[in-house]
């Protein structure tokens, strides 16, 4: 089992998180908790955790600072950072201290929780994979410039998950890729490149999967119509929602719901 440890000063926010991921399904264990990076370094002095997700701002320590300690001490530890904060420039220095990925307490009430935690477990083994890789070639060239960074620098992990942070927030609406790579500021083909590379799939299966998940979402939570239900997963077209929702889940969205009642 994966071992993880919760740090987030709210307890109510904490204790919630806590309790309704579905960390066993992941192989996931929550083995601890604390209110503020101080309590999070004590307990690390004692216990073993691979994987530490802590929000940013916490009074006595500071996420940022933890983060600084926690590269710095234990280097095997992954870190997600979990946060109210939309602040990019704050979310980029977590990355560039090592961050995996991030989430934000707002989209926990309407993502999937499973793809969440499939993706932070994805990445920890893909940082395991490379980080071992770095080592069998001690004496060689690396296969990267930086073991935490990988083949992208943190500002180009920045970019892109901003860009993953506007489709979970907009995927209602008609998304391009020449106009997300405007807004994130990179070139059309880096980005499709870099997004392909750092979020496991292509910028169009991304949007699918989120739209279709939040279809299923509403198919097994309401008894909405088929029509209204394509139209909030930002498909106007109910033929073509149809067409895109049995291809990932291998049924229509009818037969979805029955499935499900």
């Amino acid at each position: 089992m994966i071992k993880v440890m919760v740090v987030d000063d709210d307890h109510l926010v904490r204790k919630g998180f806590i309790a309704m991921m579905p960390w066993r399904e992941h192989n996931l264990e929550v083995v601890g908790e604390a209110g503020n990076g101080k309590k999070a370094l004590e307990f690390l002095e004692n216990n073993q955790v691979d994987l530490l997700i802590t929000d940013l701002a916490m009074p006595v320590m500071s996420g940022i600072d933890l983060m600084r300690c926690v590269k710095e001490r234990y280097r095997d530890i992954s870190m997600v950072v979990l946060t109210f904060h939309q602040d990019f420039e704050l979310i980029q220095e977590a990355l560039r201290l090592g961050a995996l990925d991030y989430m934000t307490k707002v989209e926990l009430e309407h993502e999937q929780m499973d793809e969440i935690l499939r993706r932070i477990v994805g990445k920890m083994q893909e940082q395991n994979v490379r980080t071992r890789d770095t080592k069998v070639e001690i004496h060689g060239v690396p296969a990267f410039a930086e073991e935490e960074d990988g083949p992208y620098s943190p500002e180009v992990k920045a970019c892109i998950w901003k860009a993953v942070d506007i489709i979970r927030h907009e995927f209602q609406n008609e998304l391009l890729l020449p106009d997300i790579a405007k807004r994130v500021n990179m070139s059309r083909s880096y980005f499709s490149r870099c997004f392909r590379d750092i979020a496991g799939k292509t910028f169009n299966d991304y949007i699918r999967e989120v739209r279709v998940n939040h279809a299923k979402d509403l198919l097994s939570q309401t008894g909405k119509t088929i029509s209204w239900i394509a139209a909030q997963a930002g498909y106007p077209n109910e033929k073509y929602f149809g067409k895109v929702f049995r291809e990932l889940t291998g049924m229509l969205p009818g037969e979805f719901r029955k499935s499900k009642s």
